[in-house]
């Protein structure tokens, strides 16, 4: 931009998720290119420490030091506008960039009203079907209250939507996550060690997923699909990634058990060199039956690792040529893709490649700067 920007990212909290990631990647990339960053959380839970190593030399100031108890909540809530706009007037920002359903509403709401007034920007980054009030509230008030200049989503379904819920703004605009390509890149010598220190053969096939246990990631039908292939490669080995509940975490179990597989099946709920445990597996396959953007198929084919995806969110976008497709929910067709990316594997380069041309970081940062510049012009031009 030919302009310093004065930008305020807001999230909910530095927790460890593909969005807080995102929005760290984003206002630490501005900030190099010479801009003026401020980040603002709602809260301070788990911060993610490589957060806030992207985060380092810009001010992260939190919002709500403390969790009001029980009812008092939704109050603390529906008031903590107050304090976003103090930080807005303190910062002299010209934008705020919010991200996920509180933020993108209290944005909204602290600068209505303002002189000059800050550009307003909603992130989406959820296409799941709205449930329960925490998602619902804010979501309700801002498509009723509006205020917003751009509505930007990660995925062409989850501004569709944003829309369907009675969300606009003059400027909508779909920017694909970013990839760290340089971080994400084949790791031969990783993989082995993976496959060794979890108990996995080197020759044997491994397909795997990485994704939290939640209903979204549709595991019965994932699991059901691994046991189909099972049956039909006895060398074959299986692994889920991901944290979850107890409860969530027995009945993968029991489904595993009840299969007769779980001699081949393997799960952990993270792993610290995510480049070598792609790089470890022969295919990751996305079961999901929602989603927006699946940074996970993204960052599997950056380090050349093939992917089977339900054909949901961007996920058909991101594979391209390079993957298989599923429809959601099926598992016998989840079976079937999988099997036949056993038997003729796409070219992992060629994988890589794709992420690299149309999913990097300094694509979405530069589409990001434009986007920016855009809304700041059109606010300034309106108060003239």
């Amino acid at each position: 931009m030919h302009q310093i920007v004065r930008a305020v990212f807001f999230i909910g909290s530095l927790a460890t998720g593909g969005a807080e990631r995102q929005y760290a990647v984003m206002a630490s990339a501005l900030r190099q290119r010479g801009h003026e960053v401020l980040f603002l959380t709602m809260e301070d839970k788990a911060q993610n420490p490589d957060y806030l190593r992207l985060l380092d030399g810009i001010e992260v100031r939190v919002l709500m030091n403390r969790r009001w108890p029980g009812p008092l909540r939704l109050l603390q809530l529906l008031n903590s506008w107050r304090g976003v706009r103090r930080e807005l007037l303190s910062f002299n920002a010209d934008v705020i960039y919010a991200g996920l359903e509180w933020p993108d509403w209290l944005a909204a709401r602290a600068a209505k009203g303002m002189k000059p007034r800050p550009a307003v920007v909603a992130g989406i980054r959820n296409s799941a079907p709205v449930v329960g009030w925490k998602r619902a509230l804010p979501l309700k008030k801002l498509a009723r209250h509006g205020g917003l200049d751009a509505l930007v989503a990660n995925s062409h379904i989850g501004l569709a939507v944003a829309n369907g819920l009675g969300i606009s703004a003059p400027l909508e605009q779909v920017i694909a996550n970013g990839i760290d390509t340089d971080q994400f890149q084949p790791d031969l010598e990783g993989a082995g060690e993976v496959r060794e220190e979890i108990g996995i053969p080197q020759d044997s096939p491994l397909i795997g997923h990485v994704g939290r246990l939640a209903d979204a990631k549709d595991h019965p039908t994932l699991l059901e699909a691994f046991s189909i292939v099972a049956e039909k490669r006895s060398n074959a080995h299986f692994i889920c990634v991901g944290h979850g509940s107890q409860e969530r975490l027995r009945s993968l179990n029991d489904h595993v058990r009840t299969a007769g597989f779980a001699d081949r099946f393997h799960w952990i709920p993270s792993h610290s060199n995510l480049p070598a445990l792609y790089s470890a597996l022969d295919m990751l396959v996305l079961s999901s039956s929602s989603e927006g953007f699946p940074n996970v198929v993204a960052e599997a084919m950056a380090c050349e690792t093939p992917c089977v995806v339900t054909n949901v969110g961007e996920a058909a976008n991101i594979v391209g040529n390079f993957g298989r497709l599923a429809p959601p929910g099926d598992p016998e067709s989840l079976a079937v893709s999988i099997k036949a990316m056993l038997d003729d594997p796409k070219p992992g380069g060629d994988a890589r490649a794709r992420i690299v041309e149309h999913f990097s970081i300094s694509r979405m940062i530069e589409t990001t700067e434009e986007m920016l510049e855009t809304v700041i012009a059109a606010v300034d031009e309106g108060s003239d």
